[in-house]
């Protein structure tokens, strides 16, 4: 099974789960440094933020609801995107995550798919409901 049908079904378990109903999912690597933008995959839904991070050839996955994630950003940089994703922690702070992102990723269409919307679509209702601009 391709990396990707095994993040799209522990996804659609989880919100099988959870009683949530996907109808749209992105995927894309990141990462904090550049030796690392590609040890964490994203999945974008219309339910929330799921975040895969890769240890060991194991994925760990966590999930933020989109009523807490407030803020994404998309910057252009010379090698690769910066990605800024703000949410609401547990105890009502606001937290940021900053992450590098490729431009491409060799035999990985998806992530190039999911690059493109995120530029198109930076702040203009990614999380109906959760996202303020």
């Amino acid at each position: 099974m391709s990396l990707r049908k095994r993040l799209e079904t522990e996804i659609y378990d989880f919100a099988n789960e959870n009683d949530l109903e996907i109808t749209q999912l992105d995927l894309l690597y990141a990462g904090p440094t550049m030796r690392t933008r590609h040890t964490l995959v994203l999945g974008f839904t219309d339910v929330g933020l799921f975040t895969f991070q890769f240890k060991l050839g194991e994925a760990v996955m966590h999930f933020l609801a989109k009523e807490q994630l407030r803020r994404i950003e998309m910057e252009r940089k010379t090698l690769v995107y910066k990605l800024k994703i703000q949410a609401l922690a547990e105890n009502g702070s606001l937290e940021e995550g900053n992450y590098l992102v490729s431009k491409s990723v060799i035999g990985r269409k998806w992530h190039k798919d999911t690059v493109k919307r995120l530029l198109s679509n930076t702040n203009s209702g990614w999380f109906e409901g959760g996202n303020e601009n």
